[in-house]
């Protein structure tokens, strides 16, 4: 390496501080932009016009990006309705097509002609169509004498009723009044459904899932984490549900493809729907997700992982078959641990208790009285809850997250009070849930994790007190001996028996069922450890006195899987002293972490994949200027969480240049607290993207459905 002169350092310096000074914390709402932020977007890159960006009026960049399945984002990026989004998030629709004769997610996927494409039954996008201010509405039905039963209950019928004016059926047009600032403000979302959504196109495991558990949340990454869907319509270009008759949508604005890069300081946007943030939530609430639901969270599924792990890497139909429930669960097993540390790490709880003494001083200077006692209440009310919420989450996570035949009995239980006896398509949506669920069940290795949960919910009970019915029978009955207690279970119950369960009609019938009287025993003590008190509302009235005292900073809201727009720069962080993030990975990065972990799962490569990486024939188009060589993943500083996977990143002309699907280890306190100096949002490089359509899968007919610009 060349030396710098001192000079030329100090130069670097400046820009660098200039460049972190422009990241930004915040997922603001699209629609309702104020003049200083749209200012501060042009000042920084963008070249969009905020009618660009977003018209409820008329084709704009929000019309290109969908909410995909409900947990998901994804961007459109074709007149044929083409979509990105991530492998993680088209997992279960790429495993619902796998079989160990045509195994998709090993080999990938991908639809030589149109007539190729996989119909998901159970999945949909939804395109934002407008966002309108309802706020003096809903809280124009309540009063201050009410109590908050009567409060919630008046709110909810003038949210229904909005809701009820803008439905329309017909073009599948729906609206959502949604919470802002914990109930202060409130908006109704306007969308449109589609419910016919094909697999187009997805890369092999080793690509789009490369690095797995071992590298989730960690920056390096090398994942390809992508997935290709199209929409359907009728012929007259309107939501249909699946027909061999209906054509690909014709999208009113898709976006173009940047094949131009970036460079450091590069201006990056993302717009999608992250699910959810805390980010006002006081030190007593930050300190009860800690220890009521991280802690909860990463131990009881350190234990069913570990089982089901273990049994599918010796079967590859296991494997298939538990590949979704296994990414997801092991996606907020990590998150866990990870939230946890960075909190204790960032020293966030002190940070909130500073913050806190601020607003109530000037609270009591500014004879602010209606907040007066909040914080003081605030902690009585999080440790007289402790041990119920403890509980409440060890009761989820260890049942309602357990087994899966006994999260079926709790969810199909609570659907059977409501079904009528006589109804048909009840019927007929009871055998639908029946084949869903047990197509991905294998019954002895549900007993394993059975087992496991009761064991270890014994050993992380507060006290006997605590224990649902079924456990304190095991001792009355089977001697303490969960083993024999959960062969009776499964020997006895007919939800242990798929054949069995297909000749139920009514899940009611099941009523007697042993299986049943576990989950009935389950939803009775979540019911007893379930307190009504006034922390949200004690938490809404902290952020009202948070945005009172600073009256100058605008305050975005938290999220709540609404369209949301994010923005910020392209640039590497550095974790500690000795350790710098260059902003970008390169495809022999990847080859290195295979060949240097051979026995690492996780890194382990089909061989027309390794070879392909060898060969280094990704195409010159893909090829960064600067560098010389395709960039793999890359990072930037914008503000993400759960539900923008898949979001498109976008340059300041518009043009997509990237798909947003992971946080960094570092700085995973940040659905609660946003580090603007190790906050970094990864995601894969487009054009790593459209080398591995064009050159590894041979999509070539997808490559030309784009508008691609160099």
């Amino acid at each position: 390496m060349k030396k710098i002169t001192i000079k030329i350092f100090f130069c670097l310096l400046c820009l660098m501080a200039s460049a972190t000074s422009k990241a930004d914390e915040g997922m603001w709402m699209i629609g309702n932009l104020s003049p200083k932020t749209q200012a501060l977007l042009k000042d920084m890159g963008l070249e969009l016009t905020p009618e660009e960006l977003y018209n409820p009026d008329g084709p704009s960049l929000n019309n290109a990006i969908v909410m995909f399945g409900g947990f998901c984002s994804g961007v459109v990026v074709s007149p044929e309705g083409l979509v990105f989004t991530n492998h993680h998030c088209g997992f279960d629709a790429i495993q619902d097509h796998s079989t160990t004769s045509h195994d998709y997610l090993k080999n990938g996927f991908f639809a030589k002609k149109l007539k190729d494409e996989l119909p998901n039954p159970d999945l949909y996008v939804a395109f934002h169509l407008r966002t309108v201010d309802v706020t003096s509405r809903v809280l124009g039905s309540v009063r201050d004498d009410m109590d908050r039963e009567t409060r919630s209950a008046a709110i909810m019928s003038v949210c229904r009723e909005i809701e009820s004016e803008v439905l329309d059926t017909i073009n599948c047009i729906y609206g959502r009044v949604t919470p802002y600032y914990r109930g202060s403000k409130y908006y109704m979302s306007v969308y449109q459904r589609f419910d016919d959504v094909r697999l187009v196109c997805a890369p092999p495991q080793s690509l789009g899932k490369f690095g797995g558990d071992t590298d989730n949340w960690m920056w390096p990454r090398q994942t390809c984490d992508f997935s290709v869907f199209r929409i359907y319509a009728d012929r007259n270009n309107r939501p249909a549900q699946y027909s061999k008759d209906n054509v690909p949508y014709h999208p009113i604005s898709f976006a173009h493809v940047s094949t131009a890069g970036y460079q450091p300081g590069s201006y990056c946007m993302t717009l999608g729907y992250p699910g959810g943030t805390d980010r006002y939530l006081s030190s007593y609430g930050i300190d009860n997700t800690m220890r009521s639901v991280n802690d909860i969270r990463y131990s009881v599924r350190s234990v069913k992982l570990a089982i089901l792990d273990e049994a599918m890497r010796k079967s590859d139909a296991t494997r298939i078959m538990y590949a979704s429930k296994y990414a997801s669960s092991s996606n907020y097993w990590k998150f866990s641990l990870g939230q946890n540390k960075a909190l204790r790490d960032l020293n966030v709880i002190a940070e909130k208790k500073a913050l806190e003494a601020e607003v109530a001083q000037w609270a009591r200077q500014s004879g602010k009285t209606e907040y007066a006692g909040l914080l003081d209440s605030l902690q009585q009310m999080y440790a007289r809850n402790f041990d119920s919420d403890y509980t409440l989450n060890l009761l989820e996570e260890s049942f309602y997250s357990g087994s899966d035949i006994l999260q079926f009995a709790l969810t199909q239980m609570l659907h059977a009070v409501n079904a009528d006896d006589d109804d048909e398509a009840s019927a007929a949506a009871t055998h639908k849930a029946i084949e869903k669920a047990y197509r991905d069940i294998d019954v002895e290795l549900d007993k394993q994790v059975f087992a496991a949960m009761i064991k270890n919910y014994r050993k992380q009970a507060i006290s006997t007190a605590y224990w649902p019915d079924f456990m304190t029978a095991i001792d009355s009955t089977w001697g303490g001996d969960v083993d024999k207690y959960t062969d009776h279970i499964y020997s006895e119950s007919r939800m242990a028996d798929k054949q069995s369960m297909l000749q139920v009609t009514d899940m009611a019938e099941l009523f007697t069922d042993p299986m049943f009287d576990v989950a009935i025993s389950v939803i009775t003590k979540i019911y007893e450890c379930y307190e009504q008190t006034d922390i949200d509302e004690y938490e809404r009235r902290l952020g009202d006195a948070l945005r009172q005292m600073n009256r100058d900073k605008e305050y975005y809201p938290d999220a709540n899987f609404t369209m949301r727009l994010s923005f910020g720069i392209v640039e590497g962080y550095s974790p500690s002293a000795n350790l710098n993030y260059i902003h970008y990975t390169l495809p022999q990065s990847l080859i290195d972490k295979n060949e240097q972990h051979p026995d690492n799962y996780d890194y382990q490569l089909l061989p027309s994949v390794y070879k392909w990486l060898k060969k280094g024939k990704f195409g010159a188009r893909y090829t960064d200027p600067s560098i010389g060589q395709m960039p793999l993943c890359f990072l930037t500083n914008n503000d993400i969480t759960g539900g923008n996977s898949g979001s498109g990143m976008f340059d300041g002309k518009g043009r997509l240049i990237g798909l947003a699907f992971d946080g960094n280890w570092e700085a995973m306190s940040g659905d609660l607290k946003f580090d603007n100096r190790l906050q970094r949002c990864i995601g894969v490089d487009i054009r790593y993207v459209l080398s591995v359509i064009e050159n590894y899968t041979g999509a070539k007919r997808l490559i030309k459905e784009l508008e691609l610009e160099d």
